[in-house]
């Protein structure tokens, strides 16, 4: 799963950014695509037809279309309706804490237009394609994708690699409810029985880094907790969450934390 957090470790592809017109002549047959569809409505009123149901949008409405769901398009009153429609490739989203459901579709209002204004930066780079471009405009679909996401109301998935989701998540809950042991690569492929250099780089894949990685994050994260809200020795901590001796503790905290563990508890007691 992807958070705000990490969310730049994921590995997007803008397919298509271009603003379209829905009129009483557009087709009425369902159409869908292998990856994610993100409409935003900017005028007029129109109705967004899937199997199961109907949504119908506004001005200022997004909604997110996970891929390979059919759909069309059917206007609501008599005037056209002027729609930004994004392709992105790489990515699909599901219910905060049921991964596995299906979920078709994410609707949100942009009472505040923060959505749109990404989205017409989005159309000038596509548009324009000066140098740079997919990265810039890869950089503005990842600030929307974290608007939403912190609504807390759905999660994104790396839809390249959904078939090897249980695995992951298998490897990451044992390591943040183990992160305090001794916990090696081997022990990690005793769990999910997948080969070792294959878990590697499906995880990396999917999470952005190697699993040993990973659970050094969970670890300073920890640290991070003790050292705010705790008393307890700097020493202490690093054999706490794991560390086998206090210098590489500090070494490696001040790697990710771009300070020492008494200059972070200094801060956080200001």
């Amino acid at each position: 799963m992807y958070t705000m957090s990490n969310i730049k470790n994921l590995s997007l592809k803008i397919v298509l950014a271009e603003k379209n017109t829905i009129t009483s002549a557009q087709p009425t047959n369902y159409q869908k695509f292998p990856y994610v569809k993100l409409f935003y409505v900017t005028t007029g009123d129109v109705s967004l037809v899937m199997k199961e149901t109907t949504e119908k949008l506004s001005k200022d409405q997004l909604i997110l279309l996970n891929p390979n769901v059919e759909y069309y398009w059917d206007l609501t009153g008599d005037k056209a309706a002027e729609i930004i429609e994004v392709g992105i490739h790489g990515l699909e989203f599901s219910k905060i804490g049921d991964a596995e459901s299906d979920f078709s579709y994410y609707r949100h209002n942009d009472g505040e237009k923060e959505t749109a204004t990404f989205l017409n930066l989005l159309l000038d780079e596509m548009s324009t394609r000066s140098q740079g471009y997919e990265e810039v405009s890869k950089r503005f679909v990842e600030i929307i994708l974290i608007h939403l996401l912190r609504l807390e109301e759905f999660s994104i998935l790396n839809s390249l690699n959904k078939k090897n989701h249980k695995e992951i998540q298998t490897v990451k809950n044992y390591m943040k409810v183990n992160y305090h042991k001794n916990i090696t690569l081997d022990d990690l492929v005793d769990l999910v029985h997948i080969n070792k250099f294959y878990l590697i780089r499906i995880f990396k894949q999917e999470v952005g880094m190697s699993p040993i990685d990973y659970l050094i994050h969970i670890r300073i994260d920890e640290a991070q907790k003790m050292l705010r809200n705790t008393n307890i020795a700097i020493a202490d901590i690093a054999h706490l969450v794991g560390f086998q001796s206090p210098s590489h503790f500090s070494k490696t905290f001040r790697e990710l934390s771009n300070c020492t563990p008494s200059q972070y508890r200094r801060q956080g007691n200001q």
